[in-house]
């Protein structure tokens, strides 16, 4: 395991090593070719430990098969084992014997460099130090005699680790927060340029600008939070959290069943996010599963509000059209006729959509069966609410996300989907039905309020205690 880096127990190991032959599989199954490249690429911003050391486990074990002539990967028998459940404890004892002897290795191995004369080790460092790469950031920093890194350096502040996907605006990185040693997202606008001219540049980073300090200020527990950001270089970015469980779209794509509870769960959690962000007139404007990622708790966390306003037509800055900035299989009908017409009801349509893909793995039609009918565990009442998210007509769809909460607030049996273990973990802040009195002291931003209202072990065990509920959430 690389130093610095968080320890890694024997069941992250596991679990990550049956993620990567998983993966392999997944793309054998659909007929495609299990390039190493692309394998990689899905897997990195998910897994502790960097892929090539995986592979070269799985492969030393006998899991899987890495030609390096044609860098494909194959899962053996073995592995498909693994994937369906078997010899787990077998492979746990090999992956921590491996990675353990691993780690002793390049420990004897500082400790040999270290025993070596002092001017031989300078000698030979003499000329890597200080070696920056025509890139202008990428190649073998030296900081204090010590090489500290082959990868990219931002700003001297973020290390990119890994490239986790990229998209119509930029392209999102696994990357190092360096001060604090923490695992951050970093996304840089940079391929985009290529398509515009200067003048063009320029409106693109105005509203790269604002969209960015709009999203900002959206402080939501289901709303991904913006960390930093530089505006002021040639290729812009921003920082946010790192989301380690991937987004909806993996689960969509690679869960072998998706449990309906968790489907309603993460309807609400989008919901939430969306009350929150309209309620500052902040409309996301092309939802779609992968912008609906999950912490590392298993929650949702929506991302890039906004973010397609960047490069939207209009008449005079920006006209021609960028492939892959949206997903028409999410768009409200009236966004063909007029791509301006964009406000709570263009967000509450894809929500819809989004709800029925995460319960069915396929998109609505004109004759799908309605959500009840694929799945009856859901209330019954769920079909309408979902049939007025989604109307062509904006005069016949919901109107606000409070409504659709009303209804679903209202629904019968919704406490036996809703269990204590998928309860939505957000809600309607408790202090709105609190009346402060006049003058009174205290800085809830600083933490200086005099009362701290979280449950104590005796709260808890005292008759008829409940966490707060979905069902509390917004009685008044």
């Amino acid at each position: 395991m690389p130093e610095g880096r968080t320890k890694v127990t024997k069941e992250v190991l596991c679990e990550e090593s049956r993620f990567i032959l998983a993966n392999v599989m997944a793309e054998a199954r659909y007929g495609r070719q299990n390039r190493y490249d692309d394998i990689r690429r899905v897997c990195e911003g998910a897994i502790s430990i960097p892929f090539s050391e995986y592979v070269a486990f799985l492969d030393s074990a006998g899991y899987l098969r890495h030609d390096r002539g044609k860098e494909s990967l194959e899962v053996t028998k073995d592995g498909e084992g693994i994937v369906n459940g078997g010899n787990l404890t077998e492979l746990t004892e090999r992956a921590v014997a491996h990675f353990k002897t691993r780690r002793r290795k390049e420990i004897t191995d500082r400790e040999r460099e270290r025993e070596r004369p002092t001017g031989e080790r300078e000698r030979e460092r003499g000329s890597d130090r200080y070696k920056v790469t025509s890139s202008g950031g990428r190649g073998s920093v030296a900081v204090g005699g010590e090489i500290q890194s082959s990868a990219e350096i931002v700003d001297s502040r973020y290390e990119k680790l890994a490239t986790i996907g990229t998209g119509g605006v930029g392209t999102v990185y696994r990357a190092r927060q360096v001060p604090l040693n923490r695992e951050v997202a970093l996304k840089e606008i940079r391929e985009l340029f290529g398509y515009f001219s200067d003048d063009q540049r320029q409106e693109i980073i105005r509203r790269f600008t604002e969209v960015v300090r709009a999203a900002a200020q959206l402080a939501h527990p289901n709303i991904l939070p913006i960390h930093d950001v530089n505006l002021d270089r040639e290729h812009p970015y921003l920082v946010g959290e790192l989301a380690p469980n991937g987004s909806c779209r993996r689960l969509i794509k690679d869960a072998e069943s998706i449990p309906v509870g968790l489907v309603l769960k993460y309807l609400l959690q989008g919901l939430h996010s969306l009350r929150a962000a309209h309620a500052e007139r902040v409309y996301h404007r092309s939802l779609k599963p992968e912008n609906l990622l999950i912490d590392g708790y298993g929650n949702v966390k929506v991302s890039d509000f906004g973010f397609s306003r960047i490069i939207e037509r209009d008449a005079a800055a920006i006209q021609q059209v960028i492939v892959g900035t949206g997903n028409i299989a999410y768009m409200a009908p009236e966004l063909y006729t007029d791509p301006n017409a964009v406000g709570p009801q263009t967000d509450i349509y894809a929500m819809g959509i989004i709800f029925y893909e995460l319960l069915t793995r396929r998109l609505p039609g004109r004759r799908s069966p309605m959500p009840s009918q694929i799945n009856d565990a859901l209330p019954k009442g769920i079909d309408d609410i979902f049939d007025k998210m989604t109307r062509d007509s904006r005069s016949e769809r919901y109107s606000t996300v409070d409504d659709i909460l009303d209804d679903i607030d209202s629904l019968d049996g919704l406490s036996e989907v809703l269990d204590q273990q998928t309860q939505v973990l957000v809600a309607a802040n408790p202090l709105d039905q609190v009346k402060f009195r006049e003058g009174a002291a205290g800085d809830p931003v600083a933490g200086t309020d005099a009362e701290d209202p979280t449950p104590t072990p005796e709260d808890k065990s005292k008759p008829g205690y409940r966490p707060y509920s979905y069902q509390q959430r917004r009685k008044r």
